[in-house]
């Protein structure tokens, strides 16, 4: 029975999404003129709030400018939008996130980055689900089995 309940195990380990976003941080930015807007977010949607934000020359990796997220995940910074920079977000604990600028502009907002990434959470939750089911599953029979 061990053997069964190791290969079980191994069996849920690899049908595991590889990249489990539960505390991915997630970094949206845009322009209004020359003031640089952006919001920091976790993938529940709960806002990054009073986290670093550090702006770095893409080419010198210098540091451009630096702030802090509000209470509400936001920040607002004026820059030079002429040169490449990247936007790093430091929410604490190993997450981060970032945003490249290219020096070139494109639309001045996208439309709501959050319907996007909505599409993608139904898969991975009927992933988790099975897992669910297949571990009770297995309980169910292993205690069957030794009851009898």
């Amino acid at each position: 029975m061990k053997r069964f309940f190791l290969l079980f195990i191994g069996v849920s380990v690899l049908l595991t999404p590889a990249t489990l976003s539960a505390h991915g941080v997630r970094l949206f930015c845009w322009f209004e003129g020359e003031t640089l807007h952006g919001e920091g977010y976790f993938a529940g949607g709960d806002p990054v709030k009073n986290s670093k934000v550090s702006v770095i020359d893409s080419a010198e990796k210098n540091v451009l400018a630096e702030t802090r997220t509000s209470e509400s995940g936001t920040f607002t910074i004026s820059l030079d939008t002429s040169i490449p920079f990247q936007v790093i977000l430091d929410a604490g604990q190993g997450h981060r996130a970032s945003w490249t600028w290219n020096g070139t502009r494109e639309k001045e907002k996208p439309p709501d980055h959050r319907e996007t990434e909505s599409e993608n959470t139904l898969p991975a939750i009927a992933a988790g689900l099975a897992v669910i089911a297949l571990l009770f599953g297995f309980l169910y029979l292993w205690k069957r089995g030794h009851a009898a």
